[in-house]
């Protein structure tokens, strides 16, 4: 009942706006939940002469008063605040991540190409906002909060162990299991954004997915399609969706943030500095609809074809890809699960390079306050590609392309255990596998899904037959279904943070599909899957004490099946028949849950008494 007085009260300081010196601060003022905090500055249009997304640049700074915490926040030019390209409203949106008071105070600096420019003192001090200042209260966290405002800011583990580096871990909650949609990577190019002429997707078939109280847009149908299709993907566990906000010159050619005149196949002529707001605000709702649903956005912020590369000041980085890197962090990086991928095969066609790739990533860390993660794509074999970013610390994880179906989880192995040689240990992501139209669901779970899992990875699935075109998630419904079977086998009962990849410890089952997976904490818990449980073969035990008990899950179903048995520690210990359909995939969980040795005894006499009675058929 208090939770639910808190959050009510939270909600009637968010609507009621809190003035200060000119300055609207407005938000349910709530650790995790974003604050947006509104200046009266100079009025500009979207496409004035005088470029107000460049020629002026407002940074605030939030200052916790109990613990010092101080972060640096990019804001933005708003147009009117309501959509409208026209107006003096400059914005800055920021998410809390402790709570008490915090002060804040605006820098704002004008001058030509002052926004790009890192140097706190650039330009000259526009006394509009400029020095303008205040505080607020932010409230604890809200347990209770849907998707991500719950559990605060998806990041690298920075302070955790070598296995526990291998996954992202919400500040105030728990470690995470990607799996998500890569497809389709035009994801944006939806009819009802503004300024989106060439639109390749309406999502019909989610509209009925939309639920009242959702959010939506020009007189309450905008954005349904697309609302509803997150909110059918949350339904089904996907945690996460794959995107370009700017494909001028790649595949679709139907997605980008720019008011001014676009050549949708690339030109050296294109407006690309120059910001549609009310395209940006219709993107944000989307966004944050999705992290209300516990979906993380991907942004893929280049394409491999080489006029998407080209587009933003020839390939390097200049002022247009500066300001395109500061728009998208400034309008949608208070998200507190949102990543940062450099280009998807960064290498292909027009190679970005080793050092472009680098000095991208610092241009955005050196912006981004919440240190978002960052990864890069590649092309190729992924041991040669990725290689040059293993180790670097500006780089939290990687974006694997690998076309086959087999071997996924040895890729997952080897950067693990690469990452960690180098000194940063980083969750591997398998973001291209096979492409789905290419196997059956029974090929998914078997050759791929559990795979990568068991070896400590994560996963986003692809179908290259509907990159551009997928209307319909619907279409895959067996593979969520499987995909969340496994993470939830692996969420509700494994320290998978403290899990490493032990295959050699199972000898003797089934070779199909390369045999099975093991992932364990020695001595206390382990995690198998078989692909084929003709011969399910034996797990060592030896030099443990102890009894473990033996578990079968149907990765099919997501149910524990059949009897539990116990297995006596050292030795090499057979794991016995599964419940049915041996020539079916299964998946075995063994803990040490029968630490006594007499324990273990007395409860073998009573298994075998029991089925001496079954064989006399009493």
């Amino acid at each position: 009942m208090l939770a639910r007085v808190t959050v009510a009260l939270c909600a009637l300081l968010g609507a009621i706006a809190v003035p200060s010196e000119a300055q609207i601060v407005s938000g349910s003022l709530t650790e995790w939940q974003p604050v947006t905090l509104d200046f009266a500055g100079p009025s500009a249009s979207e496409l004035g002469a005088t470029n107000p997304f460049l020629n002026w640049r407002l940074n605030v700074t939030f200052t916790n008063t109990s613990t010092g915490k101080s972060y640096v926040a990019p804001g933005y030019f708003d147009g009117d605040g309501n959509g409208g390209g026209t107006g003096n409203l400059w914005r800055t949106r920021f998410t809390p991540d402790e709570p008490g008071q915090w002060t804040y105070t605006a820098s704002f600096r004008s001058g030509t190409n002052v926004a790009v420019d890192l140097s706190p003192t650039a330009g000259t001090a526009d006394g509009l906002i400029d020095g303008k200042g205040g505080a607020f209260v932010v409230g604890d966290r809200d347990p209770c909060a849907p998707g991500f405002f719950k559990w605060g800011r998806l990041e690298y583990d920075a302070t955790g162990t070598a296995a526990s580096k291998h996954y992202l871990k919400f500040r105030d909650g728990g470690y995470w299991i990607k799996g998500g949609a890569d497809s389709p990577e035009n994801l944006l190019a939806f009819r009802d954004f503004d300024n989106t002429p060439n639109w390749n997707h309406q999502y019909y078939y989610h509209l009925g997915d939309w639920h009242d109280g959702d959010p939506t847009w020009t007189g309450g149908n905008g954005g349904r399609g697309l609302l509803g299709a997150f909110n059918y993907l949350s339904s089904q566990h996907v945690n996460s969706v794959y995107f370009l906000p700017m494909n001028i010159g790649g595949d679709g050619k139907d997605t980008w943030p720019f008011a001014g005149s676009v050549d949708r196949f690339g030109a050296a002529s294109n407006d690309n500095i120059h910001y549609d707001i009310s395209k940006l605000r219709q993107w944000d709702i989307v966004f944050q609809h999705a992290q209300k649903q516990g979906i993380l956005l991907h942004f893929v912020l280049n394409e491999a074809e080489t006029a998407n590369k080209m587009e933003l000041d020839n390939g390097e980085l200049g002022v247009e890809r500066k300001l395109f890197y500061r728009e998208m962090i400034a309008r949608f990086g208070y998200s507190n699960a949102l990543q940062w991928n450099i280009s998807e095969e960064y290498n292909l066609n027009f190679n970005l390079g080793e050092t472009r790739v680098k000095q991208f990533a610092q241009y955005i860390q050196d912006v981004d306050p919440y240190d978002h993660p960052i990864t890069v794509h590649n092309a190729g074999t992924p041991s040669v590609a990725l290689e040059p970013f293993i180790g670097d610390i500006r780089f939290s994880l990687t974006s694997i392309q690998d076309a086959g179906a087999d071997g996924l989880g040895s890729q997952v192995e080897y950067f693990r255990q690469r990452s960690e040689t180098k000194g940063r240990p980083i969750p591997v992501m398998i973001d291209e596998p096979e492409s789905l139209h290419l196997v059956t669901r029974d090929e998914v779970r078997k050759r791929m899904l559990w795979d990568i899992y068991l070896s400590g990875g994560g996963v986003e699935w692809i179908d290259a037959s509907k990159d551009k075109s997928l209307e319909n998630f619907r279409d895959y419904e067996p593979i969520w279904q499987d995909t969340w079977y496994a993470r939830k086998f692996m969420e509700d009962n494994l320290p998978f943070w403290e899990m490493n990849p032990a295959d050699s410890l199972l000898t003797g089952e089934s070779s199909t599909y390369g045999g099975g997976e093991v992932f364990a904490k020695t001595g206390q818990v382990y995690a198998i899957y078989l692909p084929q449980a003709t011969s399910t073969g034996s797990l060592d035990l030896r030099g443990l004490t102890g009894g473990f008990l033996l578990r079968w899950y149907n990765p099919r179903t997501g149910e524990f099946e059949g009897p539990e048995t116990i297995l006596a520690g050292g030795q090499l210990a057979a794991l016995g028949a599964v419940p049915s359909g041996a020539s079916e995939d299964w998946a075995a969980l063994i803990t040490a849950e029968v630490p006594e040795p007499t324990t273990l005894a007395l409860m073998a006499l009573a298994w075998t008494a029991l089925a001496a009675r079954r064989r006399r058929g009493r």
